[in-house]
């Protein structure tokens, strides 16, 4: 009796149901007209004939083929099908992706087999384009053979035997697959901030009890903290590269003593930071605009969903988001929608401070873990923490001796440099 070998079996597109009953019914009224092949007492090429005639006890011929190893039987039994059956562009892009695993192990067989100063010669050669090779072969865009890849490996059984059966097309279903992604991520991105926010909330505040609070830089954790101005050259002169700068400045609208009369003179942010995003308000957007040369690429707004003017929450509904720099950075997305929790206006009383999940988003946007930030405009601190929560390094400026002690009772353990 013939061997079945799965290995084998799988590399060959399934029939649908009906096209393998209308094989039977032929089997069983002509007899099995085409041979059986195979290769070391496997079946290579009739799978489903050798099934109909073990099931109604057919006649069939065999015919053996040779050839050097099992690698060189799945190349042959690939390219078979290609020519043999009216396979749709899924089921070729599937061949072609199985063909691709038979030229990465007969790479890697020959690789082992050649004399080192070979390999090193193959090393510095060209690549070969192997997945637009396989296009050509599998009549096939080399855009589809990787959307098919895609699909391969995160589509569900549902999907994969609607793409056999031509229910959904290959686009179909590479969309629904993005959109699922995408949908993860959301999730994840909310889990992240959930957690975020609730680390901060549960932080005890740190006793700090430095009388005299001398003006330097301070180390608080793994961000760094300047009391003093942001134009002081001890401040501007220790910072570091930067991915990301976020500036929160006065909008002179008087709703505090330090928002009176301000002036902009940070465009050297643009020299330290790859990007930098500047919240200019409404009141002073207008001279802010006046006032900087920096490199205008885009603007991003927030909607505050429960946010009023005067409501309890204390913040205006949308926080308009001005972007600068020398790279333009990629955005995908510029307008975004967050809520504020009561509890999150509780734990200060800085009228200029932003939300978390506003902060939240910007870093996620612009930094991955270990980048530099800088926020020269400290406040409450909000930037500091968020950096400390989300594994970011910032350098941050504040000039007012009441929050830089509100800081250091926020984030704790704050030393002296």
């Amino acid at each position: 009796m013939l061997q079945v070998k799965k290995e084998f079996r799988d590399l060959i597109p399934a029939l649908l149901p009906d096209e393998f009953n209308q094989l039977e019914q032929n089997c069983i009224k002509h007899g099995i007209q085409d041979s059986i092949k195979v290769w070391n007492g496997y079946v290579i090429d009739g799978h489903n004939r050798y099934e109909i005639a073990q099931k109604h006890k057919l006649k069939f011929e065999i015919e053996e083929l040779n050839f050097e190893n099992e690698l060189k039987v799945r190349e042959w039994m690939i390219l078979n099908q290609f020519g043999r059956r009216n396979l749709s562009n899924y089921q070729r892009s599937i061949l072609a992706l199985q063909l691709e695993e038979v030229f990465s192990a007969k790479a890697k067989e020959q690789q082992v087999r050649k004399p080192e100063s070979v390999k090193q010669i193959s090393a510095e050669q060209k690549p070969i384009e192997t997945r637009k090779e396989l296009a050509k072969i599998a009549q096939v865009s080399h855009d589809t053979i990787a959307k098919v890849k895609q699909i391969e490996q995160k589509a569900s059984p549902e999907i994969k035997a609607k793409l056999n059966t031509g229910e959904v097309s290959i686009n179909q279903a590479y969309q629904e697959i993005k959109k699922e992604e995408k949908q993860a991520q959301r999730e994840q991105k909310k889990q992240e901030l959930k957690n975020t926010i609730e680390s901060i909330d549960n932080k005890e505040k740190y006793n700090f009890a430095i009388d005299n609070l001398q003006h330097g830089w301070y180390k608080v954790n793994n961000q760094f903290l300047y009391f003093g101005s942001n134009t002081d050259r001890e401040f501007i002169d220790f910072l570091p590269a930067a991915k990301f700068a976020f500036a929160d400045p006065p909008y002179n609208a008087g709703v505090d003593e330090w928002d009176y009369n301000f002036k902009w003179e940070l465009d050297y942010l643009q020299d330290k930071a790859d990007v930098v995003a500047v919240t200019p308000g409404g009141w002073n957007a207008c001279n802010f605009y006046k006032e900087t040369q920096m490199n205008y690429i885009w603007e991003m707004f927030c909607w505050i969903s429960n946010g009023m003017t005067h409501g309890r929450c204390g913040y205006a509904n949308v926080i308009k988001t001005s972007i600068f720099g020398n790279v333009k950075p990629k955005i995908s997305q510029d307008f975004w929608k967050i809520s504020i929790r009561v509890s999150e206006t509780e734990d200060t009383q800085h009228k200029g401070r932003k939300p978390y999940e506003f902060m939240f988003y910007l870093l996620d946007v612009f930094t991955k873990e270990s980048d530099i930030v800088i926020d020269p405009f400290a406040g409450s601190g909000t930037t500091l923490i968020m950096c400390e929560q989300m594994n970011r390094i910032s350098y941050n400026a504040e000039i007012n001796e009441q929050y830089c002690r509100l800081i250091f009772e926020r984030a704790g353990n704050a030393v002296k440099i």
